[in-house]
């Protein structure tokens, strides 16, 4: 029994050791696993803490490119220099195309009303009463109407002629007799030579008005994408000063001097309430982008449209007319084109590059700041 007993004692004593060891063991590994799991949750939050970073980072500067691109093509519909130097054309004063519309009809009436069966008193009433009526509409736009009006005001004049009629032997009758001089071939005749001017004038009305309207829809469509930029920019505003380089400001928020230390807590970072609501509010920049994109482009084809078409207004009908200055209309070409396409020889950035190259530096940091999310 005794040895039974020591046998037992023995037996249990060693399952003792067996059992202590394995708890050990089970307890080394355990403390791994926290150890792994300890790691995993700050690389988990070191990896959180980067993206928030450059989704900050990246995304403060596309807002505010995005906030100068919306303002420099707001400024472009309304302060547009290619439309003030074709609006210019359409003053009647005006001598940009070597030619004042005002000095072509005066000349084309008084030569057709030289020409015309009238005694020198009738001519000169004639020319006056279209000096004036021209003196009066100078400034009408578009000149179109200075040459209607004229053209109606020439084939309604009237002339008078005053004879005495007797109508008994005691009494006489003074009548006045009205006639029309201006015949409907004189009024042809007027009409073909300022044709070409009729047509140009025209066609540069509608041009105008095409171009205005775009503009004009552009506004209406793009309001609200204005509308919530403008507002982006003012909620983070409320943590950034967005007028001073927001590379410093970010990284004193995040503290990034400090982030290599082994007891950096990025824990903490994260979970700060301004650095979430800014990195929250910086997400949208992914959607603004899209349609800041769509924004550009459409602006950019209106341009591109008009620029096209004003061109070729000039080329084709422009230099036609009986009276112009071809050089002067090839000078305004020049300058049109140096508008839009540039000149890099007179340092002068073309609007296509200066709005496509915002969107290409804007689209950079999209893709850059994509690579963050995935």
């Amino acid at each position: 029994m005794k040895k039974l007993l020591i046998i037992l004692l023995v037996l249990a004593g060693g399952n003792t050791d067996i059992n202590t060891s394995n708890l050990a063991d089970e307890v080394a590994k355990l403390k791994e696993q926290i150890k792994g799991l300890q790691e995993n949750e700050i690389q988990s939050e070191k990896v959180k803490y980067l993206r928030n970073y450059q989704l900050v980072l990246y995304g403060i500067e596309i807002v505010k490119e995005i906030k100068q691109g919306t303002v420099e093509i707001s400024n472009a519909r309304s302060q547009n220099i290619l439309y003030k130097k074709i609006i210019d054309i359409n003053n009647p004063s005006s001598d940009a195309l070597g030619f004042q519309l005002i000095d072509v009809i005066d000349k084309t009436l008084e030569d057709n009303i030289n020409a015309l069966p009238l005694v020198d008193g009738e001519k000169k009433r004639l020319k006056g009463q279209v000096s004036g009526l021209v003196e009066g509409l100078k400034k009408t736009f578009p000149p179109l109407q200075i040459i209607s009006s004229v053209v109606g005001m020439i084939s309604s004049f009237t002339t008078y002629k005053t004879r005495f009629e007797k109508l008994d032997r005691k009494s006489d009758s003074l009548v006045v007799e009205a006639s029309y001089p201006i015949t409907k071939e004189i009024i042809s005749k007027i009409n073909l030579q300022l044709a070409p001017y009729i047509d140009f004038y025209t066609q540069l009305n509608k041009v105008n008005n095409t171009y205005e309207n775009a503009l004009y829809n552009h506004v209406i469509e793009y309001k609200d994408f204005i509308d919530e930029v403008e507002n982006l920019q003012k909620t983070l505003t409320g943590s950034l000063d967005m007028n001073e380089s927001a590379g410093e400001q970010i990284n004193n928020l995040f503290d990034l001097a400090n982030s290599s230390r082994q007891d950096f807590d990025y824990k903490k970072i994260n979970e700060n309430d301004k650095i979430r609501n800014i990195a929250g509010t910086c997400l949208a920049v992914f959607d603004l982008v899209d349609r800041y994109k769509k924004f550009t482009s459409d602006f950019v084809a209106i341009q591109d449209g008009f620029y096209k078409d004003y061109i070729s207004l000039l080329e084709v009908r422009a230099k036609k007319l009986p009276i112009k200055d071809d050089d002067r209309i090839t000078k305004l070409i020049t300058d049109l084109n140096n508008i839009k396409q540039g000149n890099p020889a007179e340092n002068i950035m073309g609007f296509d590059e200066a709005y496509k190259s915002k969107l290409k530096s804007i689209t950079t940091k999209v893709i850059a700041l994509n690579r963050t999310r995935f």
